[in-house]
C-alpha cells in the first residue's frame, strides 16, 4: 500500500477519498445500511451507493467490507467503540 497523504486518505493511483466517501464508509463500519446512511447524510440512495462504489474502486477493494477494512488500515476512518470497558 502507498503512504497516506496529508489529509489522511489512502491514494490509489493518485485518487483520494472524498469527505462524503469517508462519511459513508464510517457509517458502514458502524453497521448502518445504505437507507440509514441516506437519512443521516440527507442523500439519495443512488448517491450513497455511488459514493460507496467510488470509495471501493479508489481503495482497490473487492467489496464494501473490504473497502471499510482498507480505509481503517489506512487511517482514513477510525472505529470508536461506544461500549464501556468492563
Amino acid at each position: 500500500m502507498t503512504k497516506l497523504n496529508a489529509s489522511g486518505n489512502e491514494p490509489r493511483d493518485g485518487a483520494v477519498l472524498s469527505k462524503p466517501e469517508i462519511q459513508c464508509l464510517t457509517l458502514v463500519a458502524e453497521g448502518k445500511r445504505p437507507l440509514d446512511i441516506c437519512n443521516l447524510l440527507v442523500l439519495s440512495e443512488i448517491q450513497v451507493e455511488d459514493l460507496l462504489q467510488s470509495a471501493q474502486q479508489k481503495l482497490g477493494a473487492r467489496n464494501r467490507m473490504h473497502a471499510v477494512s482498507l480505509a481503517m488500515l489506512a487511517g482514513a476512518i477510525r472505529h470508536e467503540s461506544h461500549s464501556k470497558p468492563e
